[in-house]
């Protein structure tokens, strides 16, 4: 686990170096924010500068669902082996079915990841789940105490990255990013808008 020291208060962090601005995210990021403003109660609120939009890495669905696949393929392989069908069904078709079933889990940990966004901007993080209804988790910049970027076995040997961020708000479920491709580069990030939203608050 890679950890960082306590976000200081009262930092005084150079406005020049941490200045962000729209033209530094790729210019999609303006497009993908821009959905997120007509929802009930908006989510960008005025002068809220969108520094950052991203998703986790698409290997994030196949991890969610690896075990699913991994037991539907051993079970349709033993089934085979052994000569057993399901009552009324050919080898081949129960093979297909049980199949089907760690598929299944494949398609919605994808349809998950497709409705997940995470938002940086330069007042808070914000995360984006739900594939029917969106639901909305937010925290204030000023109320992050500590970042943390770990690297689980299967996210080491495809170049992802986890960043975990601690709170003021315990009775809050923990804003977890996972699987965040350049991992080390959107965890920089995320410090430099901490410590300059800190800076702002405290001017």
């Amino acid at each position: 686990m890679k950890d960082m020291a306590p976000i200081p208060q009262g930092m005084k962090v150079s406005r020049i170096a941490f200045a962000v601005t729209m033209s530094d995210a790729p210019s999609r990021v303006s497009d993908v924010a821009s959905r997120w403003t007509t929802l009930p109660g908006g989510v960008i609120a005025g002068g809220e500068i969108v520094l950052l939009a991203i998703k986790p890495s698409l290997w994030r669905p196949v991890f969610d669902s690896a075990a699913w696949l991994a037991a539907s393929a051993v079970l349709a392989v033993a089934l085979t082996t052994l000569g057993l069908p399901l009552p009324g069904l050919s080898l081949t078709t129960t093979a297909q079915l049980v199949l089907l079933v760690g598929f299944a889990g494949l398609g919605f940990a994808l349809a998950r990841w497709t409705a997940t966004w995470h938002v940086l901007t330069n007042r808070r993080i914000i995360d984006i789940h739900g594939i029917r209804t969106p639901k909305i988790a937010a925290c204030l910049l000023v109320h992050v105490r500590n970042t943390y970027l770990h690297v689980s076995a299967l996210e080491k040997v495809t170049c992802l990255g986890t960043i975990t961020f601690v709170t003021d708000e315990a009775d809050h479920p923990p804003h977890v990013w996972r699987s965040i491709t350049h991992s080390d580069e959107v965890h920089a990030k995320i410090r430099r808008a901490i410590e300059n939203a800190i800076d702002s608050a405290g001017a």
